[in-house]
Order: C-alpha cells, then structure tokens, then sequence
C-alpha cells in the first residue's frame, strides 16, 4: 500500500527545518575555517582542503553514476563558472581572518542584489521597478553594515563585495546551465573543478596541517557537503516562499558560532543592515514567484469557450 503524502504543512514545517538545519552546518564551517586559519593555516590552504575533502564525501555518487555523470555539451562554460567560484571561495575564507564571522554573512546576503543585476545586463531580463528597488534597498543595507565615512575601509570588506560579485555570477552561470546539464552534472563539476583550482594557489603556501588540523578540514568538508544535501531536499520539499527567507537564520547561527568560539559581538549595524537587505531581497523574490505563476497559468483567450448555444 502506497503511503498517502504528506500534507503541505507538514512538507513545508519539515523543509524549514532542514534549511535552519543546513544554514546552521554552514555557519559551523564557517567558524571551523576561521578557527583552523587562527591556528595559522593559509585561507588558501583552507579553500583547497575543503574541497578536496568535499569531493571525497561526494564518493558515492561519483561511483554510482559513472562517466554517465560527467557528459555535457557545455565543457566551457563548467571550467568558467569553477573559476568564478574558486575565487569567490578564496575570497570569502581570506576574509573571514579580518572580519567578525557575523559580519562577513550578512555581506553574503548581498549576492542576490548583484545578480538581479547581472540577469538584467547580461542575461536580457526585464528590467521592472520592482527590480530595481530591490536593488536599491539592498545597496542601502550594505552602506549600513560598512558604514563608509564612519569606519576605516578594510581589504576584507573589499574581499566580501569581490566574493559576493562572483557569487552572484556563479547563480547566473548555474541558471544557464541548468537548461542543458542535469544537477547531479552540475554539482560533479563543481565539486572537481573547485578542487583543481583552489589547489594552484595553495600549493605556493604549502604547509601539510597537523592530523588535528586535518580532522577540523574533513570536519568542514563533510559539514559543507551535507549542508547542501540538506539544502536540496528542503527546496524539494516546501514552498520557496517559505525556505529561502529561513536561510536567513545562517546570520543567527553565525553570530552563535562567532561568540562562542571568538567572543565575538556583532553591533547593532550589522543586524540592521542585514534585516534592510533581507526586505530587499524577498520583495525581489516574492515578485518573481508571482510572475513564474502567472506564466504557468492558461491564457483565458486561448480555453475553449462552452457551447451554450448548443452548436456542433
């Protein structure tokens, strides 16, 4: 007998938990490469082993699906978007050696304003007011975290508007991608990509972690890769108007992990800032989704009309 599914609610409460779940794996990570890089690991040491050992706990899939899995049309396209976020990674884990951990998340929320941008630029998106207001808000709220005029400018400030920029267009390369190659296609090379890119600029920093440094690094590795499992099956599952604002909980979960392990307290700019960038970006998103529903609704000229006049 066939189990009956579940009820929407009960699909969208179990896909909530599992994205405050995986954000908060993500702000262990997080913390665990700011931690190995205070015990003076180079941050591109870091990035390499991260996901190095990321590809290792993909594994499994590797050996279920094969060469199968590696097939696309779009080589190109694939070494390009794993450069973009080879750099973005580097940037982020450099950053997060001279920022509050707090901090440097809720820079990382600004991903989506310069992708809205790129989609319009590069990707021929309509341009719609509501668009661009999102994107005005959402530069608004960075102003608040950085606050410039008020607080010296930092080379990590600069590195979290650099990852974030090539995040941004990491999303856009991904959504190109994904009208011809399958996700498992896409996370494969992602995974060996990222490896081999990361792994040029470590080896000019070369140092061979102790075996404690070593278990934090699987430690990150086997925590990113799961986070993102868990991160599938919770947009599987429940409404995205529902899950990508949990997501939001990763700067809860990050000023957790920055206060326990670094006494770190994030000011009151910083929650602030996130929460106007926060409006901004789910004023973007809950427009999007009203306009991919109407797409998929009929038009009403093209349904047949009834024959009430009861002709043939």
């Amino acid at each position: 007998m066939i189990p009956a599914p579940a009820p929407r609610a009960a699909r969208n409460a179990r896909a909530i938990m599992l994205m405050g779940l995986s954000v908060a794996m993500l702000a262990l990570v997080d913390g665990i490469a700011k931690a190995v890089a205070a015990d003076g690991l180079h941050p591109f040491m870091i990035a390499f082993f991260r996901n190095l050992f990321g590809m290792l706990a993909m594994a499994p899939f590797f050996l279920r699906t094969g060469l199968a899995g590696m097939k696309t049309t779009r080589l190109t396209m694939h070494l390009a978007r794993g450069a973009v976020h080879a750099v973005s990674m580097l940037c982020w884990f450099t950053a997060l050696t001279m920022v509050p951990l707090a901090e440097a998340t809720a820079m990382s929320f600004s991903s989506p304003v310069f992708a809205s941008i790129g989609a319009v630029l590069i990707m021929g998106e309509r341009s719609r007011p509501i668009r661009w207001a999102s994107v005005a808000i959402g530069f608004a709220g960075m102003l608040i975290i950085l606050r410039p005029g008020f607080v010296d400018w930092n080379l990590g400030a600069a590195l979290l508007i650099t990852g974030a920029v090539c995040i941004a267009a990491v999303k856009l390369m991904v959504k190109s991608l994904s009208r011809t190659d399958t996700p498992a296609t896409i996370v494969a090379y992602m995974s060996i990509t990222l490896t081999i890119y990361t792994l040029v600029p470590a080896l000019f920093v070369w140092q061979w972690p102790g075996a404690r440094l070593l278990l934090m690094l699987a430690a990150m590795g086997a925590l990113g890769t799961a986070a993102h499992v868990v991160q599938t099956y919770s947009y599987r599952d429940g409404e995205i108007t529902l899950v990508e604002p949990t997501g939001y909980l990763r700067l809860v979960w990050a000023a957790a992990v920055g206060f326990i392990l670094f006494a770190e307290v994030p000011e009151i700019w910083t929650w602030a800032g996130t929460a106007v960038v926060i409006f901004g970006a789910t004023l973007l998103l809950r427009e999007e989704i009203s306009i991919a529903r109407a797409r998929r609704r009929p038009d009403p000229s093209s349904v047949p009309r009834p024959n009430v006049e009861g002709r043939p």
